[in-house]
């Protein structure tokens, strides 16, 4: 009887950048090296690890594409450890975008799924110290009325700080990523009335917070999302990507 063919082949050892970017991962996950920290040159670290400096660049290269470590050119340039976690995610995000498996209807349901469980969360645990950090915002957005692009990032920044401020570091990520992506590919599409419109939800939103509604937050954080997804549709500018559909949203669950 013949035997049959083994359906495993032997272990390979790994690449050598493999090894030399799994030192310097275990190194920065454990704090050994410290976020902002800058590492050696690639001439020292291919000393260090006994390797050429090609090994050291792509290892250098896959921890920059994972988000660990962040190369900077130029003056008081060099490699640095970084903390984009979420920057693997967001490339694929970008690439199912561009793909048309997805739409930018799609990012906005996430965000609903996503941002007011998230404020309602908030509302029912927020101490004084989270409620004036919020209220600081809103203070910098009452200054920024009449400049458009600094409104728009204050209100984006009230969103992430909701989230960041639920304690849950994954939901934090995700939202991070959809206001990224969503911000890249509206840029030059928002106006200031819709940022004053915005800012008025988040007025509210800080109220219901304060006084410990989260039904309340969750609702106008739903309704804000809402509005601003309904001006984007009628700019004709969500709806489903480059691989056909229309353009309207129409048709979404």
């Amino acid at each position: 009887m013949v035997a049959a063919a083994p359906k495993f082949s032997a272990i390979k050892r790994k690449k050598a950048y493999e090894q030399v970017a799994q030192t310097i991962r275990q190194r920065v996950l454990s704090g050994v090296l410290s976020l902002g920290e800058r590492l050696p040159s690639e001439r020292d670290l291919a000393e260090q690890f006994g390797v050429s400096r090609v090994v050291v660049r792509e290892a250098i290269r896959t921890l920059e594409m994972s988000g660990i470590l962040r190369v900077q050119k130029g003056a008081g340039g060099g490699t640095f450890v970084a903390a984009a976690y979420d920057k693997p995610l967001s490339g694929a995000i970008t690439n199912l975008l561009e793909g048309g498996t997805i739409s930018l209807d799609h990012l906005f349901e996430l965000r609903l799924m996503l941002e007011p469980p998230a404020a309602a969360q908030v509302a029912s645990q927020a101490g004084p110290e989270q409620v004036a950090e919020l209220e600081e915002i809103l203070e910098q957005c009452e200054r920024a009325q009449d400049d458009s692009e600094s409104l728009r990032e204050l209100n984006l920044e009230f969103h992430r700080r909701l989230a960041v401020m639920t304690g849950n570091p994954l939901l934090a990520a995700l939202c991070e990523t959809v206001l990224h992506l969503l911000v890249d590919s509206l840029r030059g599409n928002l106006n200031i009335e819709t940022s004053r419109a915005v800012l008025d939800f988040h007025r509210r939103v800080v109220l219901a917070i304060r006084a410990k509604q989260p039904q309340l937050a969750r609702q106008l954080i739903e309704g804000d999302l809402e509005q601003l997804w309904r001006r984007y549709q009628e700019m004709g500018i969500t709806g489903p990507g480059p691989r056909g559909g229309d353009q309207t949203g129409e048709g979404r669950s």
